[in-house]
């Protein structure tokens, strides 16, 4: 018996020296380690794509607030724009103003004066007192001795290259003051422009 034994112990021997014996515990470590590993990998990896995440979420913050500034800029330069444009065309329509308002002047019959209070006087029988314009018509209100003064005038202004049309308004001529043989007309006239 005790042959067997030692038999059975040299059979043990070389198996052990075979590496055919396996320790579980030792697989089990190797597990462990690896589950570890994976872990810290993980939690690392997790740790870098909240990192990126939050610096992505700022990012985009930051670019959101811009974008805002640059739809206000945008609003603020259309404003810019209309303006301009508002502008060019005052100042198309202040030169228009001015031409009419010279070739209303240049209708005027020689020898008119202005008096101090900056009333037109024509031939000392006609004078304005009002001069406006909108759009394409002309309003003019003025003071006259005499209807044929007023009615000189009117032919004058039909004359003018821009005038398409005269006519009374629906205020006309009318007599406003009548004393010692001295008559005073009001009139209202209304001037269509062409085009």
């Amino acid at each position: 018996m005790i042959e067997i034994n030692l038999l059975k112990e040299k059979i043990k021997d070389k198996k052990r020296k075979r590496g055919v014996s396996v320790n579980i515990s030792s697989v089990v470590l190797v597990a462990i380690v690896l589950i570890a590993i994976e872990v810290v990998a993980l939690v690392y990896v997790s740790h870098l794509m909240n990192n990126t995440l939050d610096r992505l979420k700022r990012e985009r913050n930051k670019l959101s607030v811009i974008e805002r500034q640059v739809n206000s800029i945008k609003v603020k330069v259309k404003e810019v724009k209309n303006m301009i444009e508002a502008v060019k065309k005052l100042e198309k329509g202040r030169g228009e103003a001015a031409e009419i308002l010279e070739e209303v002047a240049d209708a005027i019959p020689q020898g008119s004066a202005i008096s101090n209070d900056g009333v037109i006087s024509i031939g000392g029988s006609l004078w304005l007192t009002k001069l406006s314009k909108k759009g394409k018509t002309v309003s003019i209100e003025g003071k006259s001795f005499s209807a044929e003064a007023v009615a000189d005038y009117m032919i004058r202004l039909e004359s003018l290259k821009n005038v398409d049309k005269v006519r009374f308004s629906s205020r006309g001529l009318r007599k406003v003051y009548s004393r010692g043989g001295v008559d005073v007309y009001a009139f209202s006239i209304v001037v269509t422009l062409k085009g």
